[in-house]
């Protein structure tokens, strides 16, 4: 039984894109899709341990939880003749590289089945205030998450702290698990399988099946495949973690990608600067924001295309901001994140 949504609803588009299993998505009313492009939904990340990990974030104490290890490979883009990543000034992709790399050389916390990836953050814009939001996902996929988010309904009554579960587990079908994988289904523990080499992770994206990612199916063109691709990775960073190791490869292979640039001017939820690799969904530019020396997740930074310049020849994302009057006016108009805390712990409802 296909249980994938086939189509992104105006109302869900954050349900959807945030990693939420489709029994949320079906919990939510679904007005007239608002473009073609849809980011499936998957399974998220739940590991079983000992130990609680930390991740270690800008101005958190603590160990990092999901660190990489070294990646190796330079960062080029496909999207510039050169096979030079597009950056805004001559040291971005040097900088990216080197960030990369930073994440990649941490510990690896050796998440167990059993265990769950817990974190921590704050979400602003969109019809909802700014709030925070605490998730846990099973590391391997056969165990429900859970999520305290003052702005979701409609995943079932929550306890007095707000914690409500989350039906995220792999389904099973005919006495068999669905496997993890690209697109939608990326558990901790799958992700922890990848290859650390950039350019094989970006072929595993490209290659992926994606046939249920556009209605109709024949409509996907090579642009839609590596939009859809950068949103596994937004994913990943946002939802899932990576081990070390797999989370810097993850960052070069974005900016692999076609249609992608390397940014320094990104801020995510709280204000914090960090180099971004940019990429597009559809309707919106997105960011993927990073600290420039540590190479820690920071946040996302979306912007819906509208009001911005067009998309120009090399098919990269355009720059600008939107006006005031334009983000009063639209409450979507820009959308933002910000990692809080990372870390493994061993049951949902809890920080260790």
């Amino acid at each position: 039984m296909n249980t994938e949504p086939e189509m992104l609803a105006a109302d869900r588009h954050r349900l959807l894109k945030e990693h939420l299993m489709n029994e949320i998505a079906r919990a939510e009313h679904a007005p007239k899709p608002r473009r073609k492009l849809v980011w499936m939904v998957a399974s998220p990340i739940a590991a079983g341990a000992v130990a609680a990990t930390a991740l270690l974030l800008p101005g958190q104490s603590g160990t990092r939880s999901t660190p990489p290890s070294p990646a190796t490979g330079d960062i080029a883009a496909a999207s510039t003749p050169s096979g030079a990543p597009r950056a805004d000034h001559p040291d971005a992709a040097t900088l990216f590289a080197r960030a990369a790399d930073a994440v990649a050389a941490r510990p690896d916390p050796h998440a167990g089945d059993g265990q769950f990836t817990y974190t921590r953050e704050i979400q602003d814009g969109g019809h909802f205030p700014r709030h925070e939001r605490k998730i846990w996902w099973s590391v391997d996929g056969t165990a429900d998450g859970a999520m305290v988010d003052p702005t979701m309904t409609g995943l079932g009554q929550s306890g007095p702290d707000g914690l409500q579960r989350i039906p995220a587990r792999l389904p099973v079908i005919d006495g068999a698990r669905v496997e993890a994988g690209f697109p939608g289904r990326a558990t901790y523990r799958f992700v922890a399988s990848l290859p650390t080499d950039p350019d094989r992770i970006k072929q595993l994206l490209l290659d992926a099946d994606r046939t249920k990612q556009v209605s109709p199916p024949s409509d996907m063109t090579d642009t839609m495949r590596a939009q859809l691709a950068f949103g596994d990775i937004q994913q990943i960073f946002q939802n899932v973690s990576a081990p070390p190791a797999v989370a810097g490869a993850l960052m070069k292979a974005a900016a692999k990608l076609p249609g992608t640039s390397i940014v320094t001017d990104q801020v995510d939820a709280t204000g914090r600067k960090g180099v971004a690799v940019v990429g597009m969904n559809g309707t919106q530019r997105v960011a993927l924001i990073f600290d420039s020396t540590t190479g820690a997740y920071l946040g996302i930074r979306e912007v819906l295309l509208k009001y911005l310049p067009a998309v120009g020849p090399d098919g990269t994302p355009p720059t600008g901001e939107p006006t005031a009057q334009q983000i009063a006016a639209d409450p979507e108009a820009v959308y933002s994140t910000a990692a809080l805390e990372e870390r493994i712990v061993n049951r949902t409802g809890t920080q260790n």
